[in-house]
This record gives structure tokens, C-alpha cells and sequence, in this order.
């Protein structure tokens, strides 16, 4: 119950000790972690155009770990906060009205204010279920993120182990070769954990195999591996039950990482979601869009890779066209068409068989040099291409779009670039 100490109002007797502590880790965690997902989201849009084949399926799947951490974190110390609060709202409503509910007063029925009145119990009953259910939704936030932790740092350590074994010996992992040494790893643990949990009572405990077992669970336990290692994970488990811990807990991760995948979905393309199904397609007009990707002044950069001039409207004697490099395309087109000629014939090649240039229609013969995108630092190829002699009013550059690696069925044959002089 609340005491009162000289007229002071005390906390329950059984109020968590560490409810302080909660509330100040929430309070200073949460405006980071809400801020953390929009940074991941940034970096994997940065890095997206960087990396081709089994990179970037690596560095997906570190990305969904990550953000679904952040996520989880997030919501949970969110979540906490109200949950906090709510409690402290009841211990301060207790200590002006100390007798409790008056049921007699409320206008229920006799059997509605049975049922209600056994439901909540006495107002002790309710705050100490209210502070228990803060510190379990922080624990179980704190726990799955935890594990997420860990997974995104073991990946993010294989991709930087693969990364230099390619770069510096040239041996290149293929990411089979990442998923079945995972499988040897992990496999010991879990033929031996599966015998102790079927067999361990029935095996003599001197016996060579039961002294095999008991090795291999306990080097894996040192490793991280089992539940001593997660001693809140071990609490909520062993007083609600594996079953619905472990169920409760793909829950969250599945509902994360769904909404980490969501999100970057958004993030990439923000126009894709909305009521905009009467708006007319670019893809059936494409000569037709203005794309803000496609002008300097206008573009996101870490939303897209496109071809792109410096503004809509051009008032100088020259368009700067600049192409990106695009390492799923560029890298084996060029590697097919030109790859066979000297290096400072390749640009030239790179013009004519990889990125063919067309103006109003026409083809034309640009030169490229070797350039980089100011804003993010990447690749990029340019060309200045002389527009003195064209009349006022609308034109079009149509930049050729080399095909991926693996053909997708809605890339487009080129990116088309309306300006005006």
C-alpha cells in the first residue's frame, strides 16, 4: 500500500526497484532511437547503388537487423514511457483517493460491478500489475533487440571478413558459402542440445558421450549460446513459459522486420503508395516526366542512381549530362562491349554501345570523362554537350539504360530528360 511517512506520500511496497532507472534510460534513449531508423534508412539508400550481387544481398540483411532493432527499441521505450506514466498516474490518484474505487457509485448493474470490481481487485492489485507490465515490456524490448544486436554485428563482421578476403587475397565468398559455414557452426549445438533434451536423463553421466555432450554445450555457452547468457530472457521464460515467450518474441521480430522492409519501400519510393491510380503513368509516357531525380537542383541523392542534368532550365551554351555509375549495369556492359579495347578507348565505347545519347531524337556522339557525383561522393561519368545551337523551347536528352545482370520486367529502355532553353 501507499504509506505516508510526516504527511509524505510513499511508493508501494512492492513497486520495482529499477522503475527510476527505467524511466531515465527511456527518456534519454528515445528521441535517438526514434531518429536512428531514419539514419539506417539513409545509409542503406547511400550504399544501395555502391554494391551488386551478393554485397548488396548481404548488406540488406544486415540492414533489416539493424532497423528492425531500432524499431523494436523505439516502440519499447515508447511504449514504456505511457506505461510509466499510466502507473504513476494511478499511484498519485491513490494517494488523494485512498479507499479505492467506490463501485456503489458508478452506475453498473449489480452483476457488470461484480465482474468488474473481481477484474480489477483493489487499487494495491492494479499498480503493482501496472509497474510489473512497464518493466516487462521493457525487459522483453530490451532482449529482442539485444539479439538483433548481436546477429547485425556477426553479419556486419562475415561481410567485412568476406569483403577482405576478395580485395586482398581474391578469393571471392560466394554467400552459399556464408549460409552452409553457418550451418557448421551452429549444427553441433543444436544435435547436442536436441540428444540432452531427448536422451540427457537416461545417459550415464561418466559416459564418453554424455562428457562429449556436456563439452560441446558448455563451449557454446561460453560463445553466447543458451540461456545464461540472457538472464532476463531465462526469467520471462522459466515464469511464462518458453512457448509463449518464443511466440511473443517472432512476433515482434516478424511485425519489425515486416515494417523495416515497408519502410524502406517508402523511403525509396515515396510516390508508390497513395490513392494515385487515376494519375497518368510515366512508364506509359515517359518522354512526358519530370522527374526531380534527373536535375541537380532538384534531385534527392540518396534516393537515386539516374542520369541527370544540372536544371530544367539550361541558360548556359552547355548541358551538363552526368551518369552515375551503375555497378549492376554499367560495370558488365562495358566489361562485355568494351573491355577488349585500351583504356582510353573505352569511353568512347562506353558512348556508343553502353550509354547511347539522343537529343530531341537524334543521336549524338558525346565525350566522357571520368567525373563523380559532388553529393555522394560516387562514380560518375560526364559529358558537357553543346546546346548553343538550339532553339528556344522544349528538348529531350534520351540517356540508354544498359540492362541489369538480372533483367527485371519493368526497367525501362532509357531515361528520358526534358529541358528547356
Amino acid at each position: 500500500m501507499i504509506g505516508h511517512d510526516d504527511g509524505q506520500p510513499q511508493l508501494p511496497r512492492n513497486t520495482t526497484p529499477t522503475w527510476e532507472v527505467e524511466l531515465l534510460i527511456s527518456g534519454v534513449a528515445v528521441f535517438a532511437m526514434l531518429q536512428l531508423p531514419e539514419l539506417l534508412d539513409n545509409a542503406i539508400l547511400e550504399w544501395t547503388p555502391r554494391v551488386v550481387d551478393r554485397w548488396a544481398k548481404l548488406l540488406w540483411a544486415v540492414y533489416i537487423y539493424a532497423k528492425s532493432a531500432a524499431l523494436i527499441l523505439a516502440v519499447t521505450f515508447v511504449y514504456h514511457l505511457l506505461l510509466r506514466a499510466r502507473w504513476i498516474a494511478l499511484v498519485g490518484m491513490f494517494s488523494i483517493y485512498p479507499k479505492g474505487v467506490d463501485w456503489s457509485r458508478l452506475r453498473l448493474g449489480p452483476h457488470a460491478r461484480d465482474i468488474e470490481s473481481r477484474r480489477m481487485g483493489g487499487m494495491d492489485t492494479a499498480i503493482d500489475r501496472a509497474d510489473n507490465r512497464a518493466t516487462m515490456v521493457f525487459a522483453l524490448g530490451v532482449v529482442v533487440a539485444s539479439i538483433l544486436v548481436g546477429i547485425t554485428i556477426v553479419a556486419g563482421a562475415s561481410i567485412s571478413l568476406a569483403w577482405f578476403l576478395e580485395a586482398r587475397i581474391g578469393l571471392s565468398p560466394d554467400s552459399r558459402w556464408i549460409a552452409w559455414l553457418t550451418m557448421l557452426v551452429v549444427w553441433p549445438y543444436f544435435i547436442a542440445f536436441f540428444v540432452d533434451r531427448r536422451f540427457g536423463e537416461r545417459m550415464p553421466r561418466d559416459a564418453f558421450g554424455t562428457r562429449l555432450m556436456r563439452g560441446v554445450l558448455a563451449f557454446y555457452a561460453r560463445i553466447g549460446f543458451g540461456m545464461a547468457n540472457n538472464p532476463a530472457l531465462a526469467l520471462l521464460s522459466s515464469h511464462r513459459g518458453q512457448r509463449w515467450t518464443m511466440i511473443l518474441m517472432l512476433t515482434i521480430l516478424s511485425a519489425a522486420s515486416i515494417t523495416a522492409v515497408v519502410s524502406y519501400g517508402i523511403a525509396r519510393d515515396p510516390d508508390a503508395y497513395g490513392s494515385y491510380d487515376i494519375f497518368p503513368d510515366s512508364d506509359d509516357v515517359p518522354t512526358r516526366a519530370l522527374d526531380p531525380a534527373h536535375y541537380d537542383d532538384r534531385r534527392d541523392p540518396l534516393r537515386s542512381a539516374a542520369p541527370y542534368v544540372q536544371s530544367a532550365v539550361v541558360t548556359g551554351p552547355y548541358v551538363q549530362l552526368v551518369i552515375p555509375w551503375a555497378p549492376d549495369r554499367d560495370g558488365p556492359a562495358l566489361q562485355r562491349r568494351c573491355a577488349a579495347l585500351p583504356a582510353n578507348a573505352q569511353l568512347a565505347c562506353y558512348a556508343d554501345h553502353v550509354r547511347p545519347v539522343t537529343l530531341d531524337g537524334k543521336r549524338i556522339a558525346p565525350v566522357f570523362d571520368i567525373g563523380e557525383d559532388a553529393r555522394t561522393n560516387r562514380p560518375a561519368l560526364v559529358a558537357m554537350i553543346d546546346v548553343r545551337d538550339l532553339p528556344r523551347g522544349r528538348h529531350i536528352l534520351g540517356v540508354t539504360l544498359p540492362p541489369r545482370a538480372k533483367k527485371r520486367d519493368d526497367d525501362p529502355p532509357a531515361d528520358f530528360i526534358p529541358f528547356w532553353r
